[in-house]
């Protein structure tokens, strides 16, 4: 009866090591998908895999909110329109959404035939026993778990999507990682049991709080640069580079055209705070044409009846 009682209390200690290590709580769980991780074993992060391996399921991380802003709702409406995907996850700490954007995102996923779904989670106040020190880092951190439990593509909310991500399915892990610069986190794409991820939660044992961007920008760079072939990277083409004066400040942009996504760092700039779906169409600078074209020219168009209310 001792050992039994002992072999309890060492079980119980182990699962309140492990929540209390990462504070994440998962209410939905997928199976593998495609490769195991001992195949990636001299992946071709060049030329990818000849299918894809990575599940057309797109996440977001909400926290400490109920509702959609313009930009999140332009967000969701790309992902939506332009790269289709099998489903959404929206990965929160509310039990419920609510609100004028996101019964629009609502009503477009049902036309598309699209699954979305809340997915339940506490955000993660620690990592490997250390208090994370803002809402942002938590962020960062519950990205990572998102992916090694899900696999698929990663979004921040004010990322868009302009051409389908599904070239870049084949790989391993995709990052954007400008020229000299630190990786962006605002866009990954993963298989959930990427080499990759690994590595990169590890390094959070060494979780620098006060150097910002360390532990999500500058360790996986470094990484990286030692292990080129964790990872394919795309220098440009996933827009996690400042694009502010192209999004905000110039009169044309037409090379947006050429971009899987952009980050449209919304809380960096003050003009996306100020728009909507109808003062866009009027703002003379980029970033309106790409709304306007997202929202009014892609199939299918958001319309507005006899009644002024807004429906795709």
């Amino acid at each position: 009866m001792m050992y039994r009682n002992k072999q309890k209390l060492i079980l119980a200690l182990a699962l309140l090591s492990v929540f209390t290590v990462m504070n994440f709580t998962f209410y939905y769980h997928y199976g593998n998908h495609g490769m195991a991780a001992d195949q990636f074993e001299g992946f071709d992060h060049i030329n990818g895999s000849l299918a894809a391996i990575v599940p057309n399921t797109v996440h977001y991380i909400l926290f400490g909110t109920d509702s959609l802003n313009f930009i999140s709702f332009l967000s969701m409406t790309s992902v939506l329109k332009i790269q289709n995907p099998d489903s959404i996850l929206i990965h929160t700490d509310r039990d419920r959404l609510q609100g004028y954007y996101w019964d629009l995102v609502q009503n477009l996923a049902k036309l598309k035939k699209t699954q979305i779904q809340l997915a339940l989670i506490e955000r993660p106040t620690h990592v490997f026993g250390q208090p994370l020190s803002s809402v942002y880092h938590m962020t960062d951190v519950a990205r990572i778990l998102v992916l090694m439990n899900f696999g698929g593509i990663y979004l921040d909310t004010d990322t868009i999507v302009l051409r389908s991500l599904n070239p870049l399915l084949k790989y391993e892990m995709v990052v954007g990682w400008p020229q000299k610069e630190n990786i962006g986190t605002q866009i990954l794409i993963a298989h959930k049991d990427a080499r990759f991820l690994k590595q990169w939660l590890n390094g959070y044992r060494r979780y620098q709080p006060r150097n910002w961007y360390y532990n999500a920008g500058q360790f996986p760079a470094e990484v990286l640069s030692k292990k080129p072939e964790l990872a394919h990277r795309e220098d440009t083409l996933l827009g996690v580079q400042n694009l502010i004066e192209k999004l905000y400040v110039a009169d044309e942009w037409s090379s947006w055209k050429n971009f899987y996504s952009l980050h449209l760092l919304s809380r960096h700039h003050p003009d996306p705070d100020k728009l909507d779906e109808t003062s866009v169409t009027l703002y003379k600078h980029p970033f309106g044409e790409i709304a306007s074209w997202l929202l009014y020219t892609v199939e299918p168009p958001l319309i507005i009846d006899g009644f002024k209310r807004w429906k795709f």
